[in-house]
């Protein structure tokens, strides 16, 4: 039978690297396995979620006592508050810009090109009554 040998100090750590290198490829998969969802769900989650912010307040006040005394729905339930608002509205602000921006880029090329026209009409114009009235 043989005597378990002591390991040395440059074998702990490489099991201790393997140990935590198989742990990260754990943590990738499930990051990834996460990401994979939320990509295929995104349109659902983000219409549900809309809905839920827009309708939470509708509704009877009975439905309301029902969710609430059970306990199985009692996350469901919840009322946001400023904050959780706030840090939605925080997350919202970059989808909005990606739709603002191409209304924003067209109204100020729509707004320089009447500046540009103006400017040459309206100088030509400007001459064209000066030098009709003395």
């Amino acid at each position: 039978m043989k005597l378990p040998t002591k390991q040395t100090p440059l074998q702990k750590l490489s099991t201790e690297k393997e140990h935590i290198r198989q742990q990260c490829c754990r943590q990738e998969q499930k990051l990834n396995a996460g990401i994979l969802y939320l990509q295929d769900n995104a349109a659902g989650l983000l219409i549900s979620g809309a809905s839920a912010l827009l309708f939470s307040g509708s509704g009877g006040t009975a439905k309301k006592d029902k969710t609430v005394s059970s306990p199985a729905h009692s996350h469901a339930t919840t009322s946001l508050g400023l904050s959780d608002y706030l840090s939605i509205g925080k997350m919202m602000v970059p989808v909005l810009w990606e739709i603002a921006q191409p209304l924003i880029i067209t109204w100020g090329i729509r707004k320089m090109k009447k500046i540009i026209a103006n400017a040459f009409t309206g100088k030509k114009a400007n001459k064209e009554l000066t030098a009709g009235n003395p």
